[in-house]
């Protein structure tokens, strides 16, 4: 009978050595299994259809969390909004047949109401604006998301939204006369509009094109992508040249599969949910000034307005946040004071 040579010189008798080689088998077995256990998929979902450049980019960002974390962390998206609308994702997510979502801010003002500072309509009047709150303010959120069991990724831009009629609106007078479309998942939106003396006309994102063809409503607000996008500008070819609110967004995971990643790789995810924030910025700004020269070949025309009319717009839009902010409303009024206050000192 043959006997194994092992290390050292010492011979084994059979029998025990077959004892050893199969618990070391069975070692390897446990451990390869366990690596395998530990890989985690993460169920991401979004409102952006495939074929797109910002699809892509989350296309991008699984293939870098793939890498960064050795094949440990697999992301599996649900584009299209095949997961539902951002109140079904946030829903799904809190229930756990989510993991995560790419959000509007209507999205993350269901799970954090007091972000919607950030698209309160004429606070912000440009860029450079909203880079600086973006930079300084976003990170007071960070707790809150915690204490509603979310982890914020990334925080997103892109663009601004504008108001479209079917004729010149130099002003908010102007406005009063026209039947404005304001989504009907946003019931305080609508409060705030109507509070201002606007004709408020609240139906869904699907039905805003027969609005406009049947006359229901006639004047909307959105990006350029967006009105392009839908050809809503066919029915109201007239941009008013004024900042209403910029279009922020963000990726949101919850805790729960925050948690189940190994924490060595949470600097560089994040790292690369910013890279993939940064890329929707990029596509968003080609296609809001390719969706413009398309809307301006085929009719589109720009209202310009001047200093004193961009003044009343900002001074009706403001006067309507005192129904978004205050106790047991969406922005308490520390955070708005906050807000108002570090925009104060930027801009002087």
């Amino acid at each position: 009978m043959k006997h194994f040579g092992f290390p050292f010189g010492k011979r084994f008798p059979h029998g025990r050595c077959s004892r050893i080689v199969k618990a070391i088998f069975l070692m390897l077995v446990f451990s390869f299994s366990a690596s395998v256990l530990s890989a985690q998929t993460i169920k991401l979902a979004s409102p952006l259809p495939e074929g797109t450049e910002w699809h892509n980019a989350l296309l991008r960002m699984a293939n870098d969390w793939r890498e960064i974390t050795g094949g440990r962390v697999k992301l599996q998206i649900y584009p299209g909004a095949i997961a539902g609308n951002e109140a079904d994702m946030v829903r799904k997510m809190r229930f756990g047949q989510l993991d995560a979502g790419v959000f509007s801010a209507f999205g993350l003002k269901a799970i954090v109401p007091e972000t919607f500072v950030f698209t309160l309509p004429g606070l912000l009047r440009s860029e450079e604006e909203l880079d600086y709150v973006l930079e300084n303010f976003m990170g007071r959120f960070d707790e809150r998301f915690h204490e509603e069991g979310f982890e914020i990724g990334a925080w997103s831009k892109t663009g601004w939204a504008y108001i479209y009629g079917p004729e010149p609106i130099y002003s908010p007078g102007d406005l009063k006369r026209h039947k404005i479309f304001v989504d009907n998942t946003d019931t305080e939106m609508s409060i705030v509009f109507k509070s201002l003396g606007f004709n408020v006309v609240p139906v869904g994102i699907n039905e805003i094109t027969v609005s406009l063809q049947s006359g229901l409503a006639d004047t909307f607000y959105a990006p350029p992508v967006g009105a392009g996008a839908y050809q809503w500008f066919a029915f109201a070819p007239y941009m008013t040249d004024f900042r209403l609110s910029p279009v922020i967004g963000g990726l949101v995971l919850t805790e729960r599969a925050w948690n189940r990643i190994p924490e060595e790789y949470h600097e560089e995810l994040k790292a690369a949910m910013k890279r993939m924030a940064s890329a929707f910025y990029a596509e968003s700004i080609r296609l809001n000034e390719e969706a413009l020269a398309v809307m301006e070949k085929h009719g589109l025309h720009h209202v310009a307005i001047t200093d004193e009319q961009a003044k009343q717009w900002m001074s009706v839009m403001q006067s309507g946040h005192e129904l978004m902010v205050g106790d047991g409303r969406s922005v308490p009024t520390d955070i708005y004071e906050d807000f108002t206050g570090m925009l104060e000192d930027f801009r002087n």
